[in-house]
Protein backbone atom coordinates (compact mmCIF):
# COMPACT_ATOMS: atom_id res chain seq x y z
CA UNK A 1 0.00 0.00 0.00
CA UNK A 2 2.84 2.36 0.90
CA UNK A 3 4.55 1.67 -2.45
CA UNK A 4 1.37 2.56 -4.32
CA UNK A 5 1.06 5.82 -2.35
CA UNK A 6 4.63 6.79 -3.18
CA UNK A 7 4.07 6.05 -6.87
CA UNK A 8 0.90 8.17 -6.99
CA UNK A 9 2.60 11.04 -5.14
CA UNK A 10 5.56 10.98 -7.50
CA UNK A 11 3.26 11.00 -10.53
CA UNK A 12 1.27 13.97 -9.22
CA UNK A 13 4.46 15.87 -8.44
CA UNK A 14 5.78 15.20 -11.93
CA UNK A 15 2.53 16.44 -13.49
CA UNK A 16 2.62 19.57 -11.31
CA UNK A 17 6.24 20.30 -12.20
CA UNK A 18 5.52 20.29 -15.93
CA UNK A 19 2.04 21.82 -15.87
CA UNK A 20 3.61 24.87 -17.50
CA UNK A 21 5.68 22.84 -19.92
CA UNK A 22 8.63 24.32 -21.68
CA UNK A 23 9.63 23.58 -25.28
CA UNK A 24 11.38 20.24 -25.88
CA UNK A 25 14.66 22.03 -26.63
CA UNK A 26 14.21 24.82 -24.10
CA UNK A 27 16.98 27.40 -24.06
CA UNK A 28 18.36 29.48 -21.22
CA UNK A 29 17.33 33.08 -21.89
CA UNK A 30 18.38 36.51 -20.68
CA UNK A 31 16.23 39.59 -20.20
CA UNK A 32 16.84 43.16 -19.15
CA UNK A 33 14.94 46.34 -18.42
CA UNK A 34 12.40 47.64 -15.92
CA UNK A 35 13.57 47.91 -12.33
CA UNK A 36 9.97 48.73 -11.41
CA UNK A 37 9.03 45.12 -12.18
CA UNK A 38 12.29 43.56 -10.94
CA UNK A 39 10.94 42.18 -7.66
CA UNK A 40 8.06 40.53 -9.50
CA UNK A 41 10.33 39.06 -12.18
CA UNK A 42 12.80 37.75 -9.61
CA UNK A 43 10.01 35.87 -7.87
CA UNK A 44 8.80 34.48 -11.20
CA UNK A 45 12.30 33.36 -12.17
CA UNK A 46 12.62 31.33 -8.97
CA UNK A 47 9.20 29.73 -9.38
CA UNK A 48 9.80 29.07 -13.06
CA UNK A 49 13.06 27.26 -12.32
CA UNK A 50 11.04 24.66 -10.42
CA UNK A 51 8.67 24.07 -13.33
CA UNK A 52 10.85 24.23 -16.43
CA UNK A 53 14.02 23.07 -18.10
CA UNK A 54 15.45 26.51 -18.87
CA UNK A 55 17.11 29.17 -16.73
CA UNK A 56 16.04 32.83 -16.84
CA UNK A 57 18.47 35.63 -16.03
CA UNK A 58 17.35 39.23 -15.64
CA UNK A 59 19.21 42.54 -15.32
CA UNK A 60 17.09 45.42 -13.91
CA UNK A 61 19.02 48.20 -15.66
CA UNK A 62 15.98 50.35 -16.42
CA UNK A 63 13.41 50.31 -19.23
CA UNK A 64 15.55 52.39 -21.57
CA UNK A 65 18.56 50.10 -21.21
CA UNK A 66 16.41 46.99 -21.64
CA UNK A 67 14.92 48.22 -24.90
CA UNK A 68 18.37 49.17 -26.17
CA UNK A 69 19.76 45.72 -25.32
CA UNK A 70 16.88 44.03 -27.15
CA UNK A 71 17.42 46.23 -30.21
CA UNK A 72 21.11 45.30 -30.25
CA UNK A 73 20.32 41.62 -29.63
CA UNK A 74 22.18 41.57 -26.32
CA UNK A 75 19.03 40.41 -24.53
CA UNK A 76 16.45 37.82 -25.58
CA UNK A 77 13.58 39.88 -24.18
CA UNK A 78 13.06 43.27 -22.59
CA UNK A 79 10.79 44.50 -19.84
CA UNK A 80 9.66 48.10 -20.05
CA UNK A 81 7.07 50.32 -18.40
CA UNK A 82 6.68 52.25 -21.66
CA UNK A 83 6.94 51.42 -25.40
CA UNK A 84 9.79 52.56 -27.64
CA UNK A 85 9.66 56.30 -28.16
CA UNK A 86 9.91 57.94 -31.58
CA UNK A 87 13.54 58.84 -30.90
CA UNK A 88 14.63 55.34 -29.81
CA UNK A 89 16.07 52.86 -32.29
CA UNK A 90 13.78 49.86 -32.63
CA UNK A 91 14.71 46.25 -33.47
CA UNK A 92 14.93 45.29 -37.13
CA UNK A 93 12.94 42.08 -36.58
CA UNK A 94 9.21 42.12 -35.88
CA UNK A 95 8.36 42.31 -32.20
CA UNK A 96 5.33 42.53 -29.93
CA UNK A 97 4.50 44.24 -26.64
CA UNK A 98 2.90 42.05 -23.99
CA UNK A 99 1.38 43.56 -20.83
CA UNK A 100 2.76 41.28 -18.11
CA UNK A 101 1.93 42.83 -14.74
CA UNK A 102 0.72 46.12 -13.33
CA UNK A 103 1.06 48.15 -10.19
CA UNK A 104 1.09 51.56 -8.55
CA UNK A 105 3.98 54.01 -8.51
CA UNK A 106 4.17 55.16 -4.91
CA UNK A 107 5.17 58.63 -3.78
CA UNK A 108 7.58 57.53 -1.07
CA UNK A 109 8.81 59.87 1.66
CA UNK A 110 10.80 59.94 4.87
CA UNK A 111 9.76 62.39 7.58
CA UNK A 112 10.96 61.02 10.89
CA UNK A 113 9.22 63.42 13.27
CA UNK A 114 5.75 63.18 11.74
CA UNK A 115 4.14 59.71 11.99
CA UNK A 116 0.81 60.64 10.35
CA UNK A 117 0.41 59.84 6.65
CA UNK A 118 0.79 62.94 4.46
CA UNK A 119 -1.93 63.78 1.91
CA UNK A 120 -1.28 65.73 -1.28
CA UNK A 121 -3.54 67.05 -4.02
CA UNK A 122 -2.34 66.82 -7.63
CA UNK A 123 -1.50 70.54 -7.51
CA UNK A 124 0.63 70.15 -4.38
CA UNK A 125 2.37 67.06 -5.72
CA UNK A 126 3.19 68.73 -9.03
CA UNK A 127 4.61 71.78 -7.24
CA UNK A 128 6.75 69.66 -4.90
CA UNK A 129 8.36 67.78 -7.79
CA UNK A 130 8.75 71.03 -9.74
CA UNK A 131 10.67 72.58 -6.83
CA UNK A 132 7.97 75.20 -6.21
CA UNK A 133 7.08 73.88 -2.75
CA UNK A 134 10.30 73.37 -0.84
CA UNK A 135 9.36 72.81 2.82
CA UNK A 136 7.25 70.13 4.46
CA UNK A 137 5.34 72.71 6.52
CA UNK A 138 4.40 74.80 3.47
CA UNK A 139 0.96 76.35 3.98
CA UNK A 140 -0.50 74.35 1.08
CA UNK A 141 0.61 71.03 2.60
CA UNK A 142 -0.61 72.08 6.04
CA UNK A 143 -4.04 73.00 4.67
CA UNK A 144 -4.48 69.62 3.01
CA UNK A 145 -3.49 67.75 6.17
CA UNK A 146 -5.72 69.39 8.78
CA UNK A 147 -6.76 66.75 11.32
CA UNK A 148 -9.90 67.24 13.40
CA UNK A 149 -9.97 70.94 12.58
CA UNK A 150 -6.42 71.41 13.84
CA UNK A 151 -3.41 72.46 11.75
CA UNK A 152 -0.88 69.61 11.78
CA UNK A 153 2.55 70.06 13.37
CA UNK A 154 4.54 69.02 10.33
CA UNK A 155 8.27 69.75 10.80
CA UNK A 156 9.83 72.80 9.16
CA UNK A 157 12.16 70.67 7.07
CA UNK A 158 13.53 71.11 3.57
CA UNK A 159 12.02 68.73 1.02
CA UNK A 160 14.72 66.74 -0.78
CA UNK A 161 13.37 65.41 -4.08
CA UNK A 162 14.95 62.13 -5.23
CA UNK A 163 14.53 61.24 -8.90
CA UNK A 164 15.81 58.62 -11.34
CA UNK A 165 19.07 59.52 -13.06
CA UNK A 166 18.89 56.73 -15.64
CA UNK A 167 16.50 56.27 -18.55
CA UNK A 168 13.46 55.02 -16.71
CA UNK A 169 9.99 53.88 -17.68
CA UNK A 170 8.90 54.77 -14.15
CA UNK A 171 10.06 58.35 -14.76
CA UNK A 172 8.21 58.46 -18.07
CA UNK A 173 4.97 57.22 -16.50
CA UNK A 174 5.26 59.63 -13.57
CA UNK A 175 6.09 62.66 -15.71
CA UNK A 176 3.29 61.71 -18.14
CA UNK A 177 0.94 61.71 -15.16
CA UNK A 178 2.20 65.13 -14.02
CA UNK A 179 1.78 66.52 -17.55
CA UNK A 180 -1.79 65.17 -17.67
CA UNK A 181 -2.96 66.44 -14.27
CA UNK A 182 -0.93 69.67 -14.07
CA UNK A 183 -0.19 70.82 -17.64
CA UNK A 184 0.34 74.47 -16.68
CA UNK A 185 3.36 73.51 -14.54
CA UNK A 186 4.52 70.33 -16.27
CA UNK A 187 4.23 71.63 -19.83
CA UNK A 188 6.39 68.95 -21.50
CA UNK A 189 5.15 65.47 -22.32
CA UNK A 190 6.42 62.50 -20.32
CA UNK A 191 10.01 61.43 -20.81
CA UNK A 192 12.21 58.59 -19.60
CA UNK A 193 14.62 61.26 -18.34
CA UNK A 194 13.02 63.11 -15.42
CA UNK A 195 15.41 66.05 -15.89
CA UNK A 196 14.29 66.49 -19.53
CA UNK A 197 10.67 66.98 -18.48
CA UNK A 198 11.38 69.03 -15.37
CA UNK A 199 10.00 72.59 -15.70
CA UNK A 200 13.25 74.53 -15.49
CA UNK A 201 16.94 73.80 -14.97
CA UNK A 202 17.11 70.95 -12.49
CA UNK A 203 20.84 71.48 -11.94
CA UNK A 204 20.05 74.75 -10.14
CA UNK A 205 17.88 73.00 -7.54
CA UNK A 206 20.29 72.02 -4.78
CA UNK A 207 17.57 70.07 -2.95
CA UNK A 208 17.16 67.64 -5.87
CA UNK A 209 19.22 64.44 -5.83
CA UNK A 210 19.32 61.58 -8.31
CA UNK A 211 20.06 57.87 -8.21
CA UNK A 212 20.17 55.00 -10.69
CA UNK A 213 17.42 52.39 -10.64
CA UNK A 214 14.57 51.75 -8.24
CA UNK A 215 17.04 50.18 -5.82
CA UNK A 216 19.29 53.25 -5.91
CA UNK A 217 16.38 55.62 -5.26
CA UNK A 218 15.23 53.47 -2.34
CA UNK A 219 18.71 53.37 -0.80
CA UNK A 220 19.19 57.13 -1.12
CA UNK A 221 15.80 57.90 0.38
CA UNK A 222 16.55 55.63 3.30
CA UNK A 223 19.44 57.89 4.27
CA UNK A 224 17.75 61.30 3.85
CA UNK A 225 15.17 62.51 6.37
CA UNK A 226 12.80 64.86 4.55
CA UNK A 227 13.17 63.12 1.19
CA UNK A 228 10.42 62.36 -1.30
CA UNK A 229 10.59 60.25 -4.46
CA UNK A 230 8.62 57.97 -6.78
CA UNK A 231 9.05 54.22 -6.81
CA UNK A 232 7.39 50.83 -6.97
CA UNK A 233 5.69 50.02 -3.65
CA UNK A 234 7.92 47.09 -2.70
CA UNK A 235 10.93 49.45 -2.67
CA UNK A 236 9.39 51.67 0.04
CA UNK A 237 11.27 49.58 2.64
CA UNK A 238 9.38 50.74 5.68
CA UNK A 239 9.16 54.39 4.61
CA UNK A 240 5.76 56.05 4.24
CA UNK A 241 3.76 56.67 1.08
CA UNK A 242 1.74 59.79 0.28
CA UNK A 243 -2.04 59.55 -0.08
CA UNK A 244 -2.55 61.20 -3.48
CA UNK A 245 -5.81 62.90 -4.46
CA UNK A 246 -7.43 61.37 -7.52
CA UNK A 247 -9.67 63.02 -10.11
CA UNK A 248 -12.76 62.29 -8.00
CA UNK A 249 -11.20 64.23 -5.11
CA UNK A 250 -10.48 61.16 -2.98
CA UNK A 251 -7.06 60.68 -1.36
CA UNK A 252 -5.79 57.19 -2.13
CA UNK A 253 -2.86 55.06 -1.04
CA UNK A 254 -0.92 53.11 -3.71
CA UNK A 255 -2.60 49.75 -3.15
CA UNK A 256 -2.93 47.01 -5.74
CA UNK A 257 -6.73 47.29 -5.68
CA UNK A 258 -6.59 51.06 -6.26
CA UNK A 259 -4.13 50.52 -9.11
CA UNK A 260 -6.43 47.91 -10.65
CA UNK A 261 -9.36 50.37 -10.43
CA UNK A 262 -7.31 52.95 -12.32
CA UNK A 263 -5.91 50.58 -14.94
CA UNK A 264 -9.38 49.30 -15.83
CA UNK A 265 -9.79 52.45 -17.95
CA UNK A 266 -7.56 51.69 -20.93
CA UNK A 267 -7.50 51.49 -24.70
CA UNK A 268 -5.36 48.90 -26.47
CA UNK A 269 -3.58 48.74 -29.81
CA UNK A 270 -2.86 45.82 -32.12
CA UNK A 271 0.88 45.95 -31.34
CA UNK A 272 0.19 45.24 -27.65
CA UNK A 273 0.56 48.76 -26.30
CA UNK A 274 -1.98 50.18 -23.88
CA UNK A 275 -3.03 53.79 -23.27
CA UNK A 276 -4.33 54.69 -19.80
CA UNK A 277 -6.36 57.67 -18.65
CA UNK A 278 -4.45 59.61 -15.97
CA UNK A 279 -7.64 61.55 -15.26
CA UNK A 280 -9.67 58.41 -14.60
CA UNK A 281 -12.71 59.66 -12.61
CA UNK A 282 -13.14 56.42 -10.62
CA UNK A 283 -13.22 57.38 -6.94
CA UNK A 284 -11.51 54.07 -6.05
CA UNK A 285 -8.56 54.67 -8.39
CA UNK A 286 -4.95 55.47 -7.59
CA UNK A 287 -4.03 57.34 -10.75
CA UNK A 288 -0.24 56.90 -10.75
CA UNK A 289 -0.13 53.31 -11.94
CA UNK A 290 1.25 51.45 -14.91
CA UNK A 291 1.53 48.23 -16.87
CA UNK A 292 4.94 46.69 -17.45
CA UNK A 293 5.41 45.22 -20.93
CA UNK A 294 7.40 42.24 -21.94
CA UNK A 295 8.87 42.89 -25.39
CA UNK A 296 9.73 39.87 -27.52
CA UNK A 297 10.34 38.84 -31.12
CA UNK A 298 7.83 37.19 -33.45
CA UNK A 299 10.54 35.28 -35.30
CA UNK A 300 10.16 31.50 -34.89
CA UNK A 301 13.11 29.88 -33.11
CA UNK A 302 13.96 27.96 -29.95
CA UNK A 303 15.03 31.05 -27.97
CA UNK A 304 11.75 32.81 -28.67
CA UNK A 305 9.88 29.60 -27.83
CA UNK A 306 11.48 29.81 -24.38
CA UNK A 307 10.58 33.49 -24.04
CA UNK A 308 7.00 32.65 -24.96
CA UNK A 309 6.87 29.93 -22.32
CA UNK A 310 8.23 32.27 -19.62
CA UNK A 311 5.79 35.06 -20.50
CA UNK A 312 2.94 32.55 -20.36
CA UNK A 313 4.08 31.41 -16.93
CA UNK A 314 4.27 34.99 -15.64
CA UNK A 315 0.72 35.95 -16.62
CA UNK A 316 -0.92 32.55 -16.01
CA UNK A 317 0.77 31.39 -12.83
CA UNK A 318 3.15 33.84 -11.19
CA UNK A 319 1.03 36.95 -11.71
CA UNK A 320 -1.84 35.52 -9.68
CA UNK A 321 0.37 35.64 -6.57
CA UNK A 322 1.80 39.12 -7.09
CA UNK A 323 -0.35 41.20 -4.77
CA UNK A 324 1.65 40.47 -1.61
CA UNK A 325 4.70 42.20 -3.11
CA UNK A 326 2.85 45.26 -4.42
CA UNK A 327 1.81 44.28 -7.95
CA UNK A 328 -1.62 43.86 -9.54
CA UNK A 329 -2.16 40.69 -11.60
CA UNK A 330 -3.82 40.99 -14.98
CA UNK A 331 -7.52 40.18 -15.01
CA UNK A 332 -10.49 40.03 -17.36
CA UNK A 333 -10.14 41.70 -20.74
CA UNK A 334 -6.53 42.71 -20.07
CA UNK A 335 -5.52 39.12 -19.35
CA UNK A 336 -7.21 37.95 -22.58
CA UNK A 337 -5.49 40.74 -24.49
CA UNK A 338 -2.11 39.78 -23.02
CA UNK A 339 -2.49 36.10 -23.89
CA UNK A 340 -3.38 37.01 -27.47
CA UNK A 341 -0.16 39.02 -27.73
CA UNK A 342 1.89 36.16 -26.23
CA UNK A 343 0.56 33.91 -29.02
CA UNK A 344 2.36 36.15 -31.53
CA UNK A 345 5.79 35.43 -30.02
CA UNK A 346 7.79 32.87 -32.06
CA UNK A 347 4.89 32.55 -34.49
CA UNK A 348 6.46 33.62 -37.78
Amino acid sequence: MRKKFITISFTLALIASFFYSTPANAKDIAGSGSSFAANFIDRCRVEYAKASTSYISYSPLGSGAGKNMLTNKIADFAMSDVPYSASEKKPENEFVYVPIVSGPIAIVYRLDKYPITIKMSTDTLSKVFAGQITKWNDSQILKENIVGGKTPKIPSKIITVVYRADGSGTSEVFTSYLNAVSPKIWTKSGNKAFSATFPGDISKNITFQSANGSQGVAMLQGTVDGSIGYNEVSYARGLKTVSVQNTAGVYKQPTVSAAAAFLGDFTSSADGTVKVNYNNPNKLAYNISTFTYGIAFKQKNEVNDSVKAFFTFMVDKCGKNAEDIGYSPLRGNMLKFSKARIAEISSK
